[in-house]
């Protein structure tokens, strides 16, 4: 519901669906009407964060996952029904853009990983990318959830 602010609390009645066209904030965090959603059932690097490919050569990966929720969502309208949960202190919303479930896509393209605590609900199609080397799979990379816990690549490391 475009427009709608989303409150928390027990009198707020927060909106089951929310639509629009998405602002994406990062990989897997978006904010549709100035309602800031997670992506349920992922983790995508954050900007900043490097991975590297089998030349050598590293590269924000972070960055490059934006872009491609971006890639995603441009020029559409995109539909979001909350989950109940909440990650990063965020609302979690399954999301959809023209009835493409973006968490599922960000985990195909390789630029997120299935959250593992969420059981498996994309790790088949984790599988599939990793087999297929997509996105941060064709080289080396720290899962965010590692990375934000302080493991990082050499070159990380080095800057510090």
């Amino acid at each position: 519901m475009l427009g709608m602010p989303f409150t928390s609390g027990p009198a707020a009645a927060a909106p089951t669906i929310i639509q629009g066209n998405p602002e994406v904030l990062s990989g897997d965090t978006l904010s549709i009407a100035g309602i800031v959603l997670h992506l349920s059932g992922i983790d995508a690097p954050e900007e900043g964060q490097l991975c590297r490919v089998p030349s050598g050569r590293a590269f924000d990966c972070g960055l490059v996952s934006k872009t491609a929720l971006q890639d995603l969502t441009v020029a559409v309208s995109v539909s979001c029904r909350l989950t109940g949960g909440r990650r990063e202190n965020l609302p979690e919303a399954r999301c959809f853009a023209a009835g493409y479930d973006l968490s599922k896509g960000m985990v195909h393209t390789g630029w997120a990983l299935a959250w593992p605590k969420t059981g498996s609900t994309y790790s088949a199609v984790e599988i599939t990318a990793r087999k297929a080397r997509h996105g941060m799979w064709r080289g080396e990379f720290i899962a965010p959830w590692d990375w934000r816990g302080g493991s990082r690549l050499a070159e990380e490391r080095q800057q510090n």
